[in-house]
């Protein structure tokens, strides 16, 4: 080879060996210079997209919630005092009753004639006092045998209001007003002391009992308002008038007596119920149900976007919860409830909210975007 064609050759390396560095130079972007903010949008994805609501907290009355049923307000096995037949019914089974009025009476037997003996005890003993009180004016006896015959008076009367008492017991009476369950005798039955007659219920007012749980039974109080819902029934107002002082063993839960009112008898003996106490008074948001997540702990929680614009997972306690709804505890004042996109995002998660002041998306599952 020459050395003219080998000197040739050298420019035309030389020419495309800075062609290349030239076009690597060109694609480096600035010459070579890279600012911070470059590096970072190259080599991080943009925050995700949530959709968020605002909430305000709201004050309101906690509502405790128990199964129940309805108790009547008082019950009782009317029982004979006295023995004898019985010769009269007053009321049948089902009925209404007064307060002192007759259910049945017993036959009479030597009732009567008792009581025309006793009074004619009381006439003799009373005429034998008299006549002993003017001998101690006259000394012939002393202030001891006058001590005797008033005694003798003070038991002729006693043994005479025994049978008139007997003979009042031969009508047995409504101690208060009442329904009359169940009748367990009838006309030619012998009854004797302490024999049950009837049953009898007081309906009005009628009782709601419960069982609270030891965890909400220090937030009532007897007197505070209650309802009730009845199966099959209206939903009825009232006052809580008893509430146990010692837990049911079995079970850790505590008794309560809702006191409502029933003047027409229309609320039965025995029905579901479900009560709804007023607690004290709390501050809640009120949400969709399906906006509420579990931790991995298993605690339930709402998922909320703080002022930085960061995922925060906030655990909440639920207050009430009806018809897809539920008021819960726990959150902030105000907060940005994450309506659209939480189940993709996790807790300190950089995200970018976008409002929803209307709500219409607050299901709670759907996918960002």
């Amino acid at each position: 080879m020459s050395a003219n064609a080998s000197s040739g050759r050298y420019p035309i390396l030389f020419s495309a060996a800075l062609v290349v560095g030239l076009v690597i130079w060109v694609l480096s972007g600035r010459f070579g210079e890279s600012t911070d903010e470059e590096t970072q949008t190259v080599g991080s994805p943009a925050p995700m997209r949530v959709t968020v609501q605002r909430s305000q907290a709201m004050a309101t009355t906690r509502t405790i919630v128990a199964s129940g049923r309805t108790e009547p307000n008082r019950w009782i096995e009317l029982k004979a005092e006295t023995e004898g037949q019985v010769v009269a019914i007053g009321v049948e089974r089902g009925a209404a009753v007064a307060e002192g009025q007759w259910i049945l009476r017993l036959d009479m037997r030597d009732r009567e004639a008792l009581l025309a003996e006793a009074e004619a005890l009381i006439l003799q003993r009373d005429l034998e006092f008299q006549a002993a009180e003017k001998l101690v004016e006259d000394r012939f006896i002393s202030e001891a045998e006058l001590a005797g015959r008033n005694a003798l008076l003070v038991a002729a009367r006693a043994a005479r209001e025994r049978v008139a008492l007997d003979i009042e017991r031969t009508r047995i009476r409504a101690p208060f007003d009442a329904l009359v369950h169940d009748r367990l005798v009838e006309i030619g039955d012998y009854v004797a002391v302490g024999d049950t007659i009837a049953e009898l219920v007081d309906v009005d007012p009628l009782v709601v009992v419960g069982d609270i749980n030891e965890r909400d039974i220090g937030m009532l109080a007897v007197g505070s308002v209650g309802r009730a819902r009845v199966l099959d029934g209206p939903e009825v107002e009232g006052r809580i008038r008893y509430l146990a002082p010692v837990a049911d063993e079995s079970t850790r839960s505590f008794r309560v007596e809702l006191e409502v009112p029933n003047p027409d008898a229309r609320l039965r003996i025995g029905t579901s119920a479900e009560l709804l106490l007023g607690a004290e008074p709390i501050t809640v948001h009120e949400l969709s149900s399906g906006l509420l997540t579990l931790a991995d702990d298993g605690a339930v929680g709402v998922k909320i976007v703080d002022a930085d614009d960061r995922i925060r997972f906030i655990p909440v306690e639920i207050a009430e919860a009806t018809g897809g709804r539920a008021l819960v505890t726990g959150l902030p004042a105000e907060a940005r409830i994450v309506t659209v996109g939480q189940g993709f995002v996790v807790d300190g998660q950089e995200v970018t909210p976008v409002e929803d002041p209307a709500g219409l998306s607050q299901a709670g599952n759907e996918r960002p975007y």
